[in-house]
């Protein structure tokens, strides 16, 4: 009586229900399949570097010809130098700016009048 529920019938003692069938050979081997899929048995295999090269080779060498684009470790010097870079042009750009800034003129918000018929 283990791995049942109280009151239940076992898996030996089930009956169909009606309008299913009994499981066939045909079942036995697609859950085989379904199991041998489903298990793991190792890392997944890295198919980008494949590709890339591929790619790189029917492009003749138009897209992954470089080499940091395809590298295995990131190039941290360029990505140093690109930072670097980009707060010195907006260190120029804050200091370029910074002048203009003064303070703000006070806005009339009286409509002005309209004049429908031209005075002769």
């Amino acid at each position: 009586m283990t791995g049942e529920l109280p009151g239940g019938p076992s898996d030996s003692e089930a009956e169909p229900v009606e309008g299913q069938d009994l499981p066939s050979e045909g079942d036995d081997s697609l859950r085989s399949m379904l199991r041998g899929a489903l298990r793991e048995e190792g890392p997944a295999p890295d198919v980008l570097a494949g590709v890339q090269k591929k790619i790189r080779e029917r492009s003749r060498g138009k897209f992954y010809a470089d080499g940091w684009s395809t590298a295995k470790h990131p190039p941290l010097n360029t990505y140093l130098i690109t930072s670097l870079l980009m707060l010195a042009v907006l260190g120029l750009a804050y200091a370029l700016l910074s002048p203009l800034v003064g303070v703000p003129e006070p806005v009339r918000n009286q409509p002005e009048p309209v004049q429908v018929i031209p005075q002769r």
